[in-house]
């Protein structure tokens, strides 16, 4: 019982990165191309844009779908 009781303090704070860790993710995902640009994360270059916007839109869906338990 003792072994539990220390290891769940860990556990508890490991879930709570792991949930922050998703919800930045997910707002991130949201932004548009210009709020990415503006805060420097993605790039000027229109063509690497567009494989950006991609990705990000397949991550999206991705969690989204692992939500749901389809992927």
């Amino acid at each position: 019982m003792r072994k539990l009781l220390a290891w769940w303090p860990q556990f508890y704070e490991a879930l709570k990165r792991a949930q922050q860790a998703r919800a930045d993710r997910e707002i991130l995902a949201r932004l548009d191309a210009r709020s990415l640009r503006d805060i420097g994360l993605e790039s000027w270059d229109a063509q690497l844009s567009e494989r950006v916007e991609v990705r990000r839109q397949r991550n999206l869906l991705r969690l989204a779908a692992s939500r749901i338990g389809a992927y």
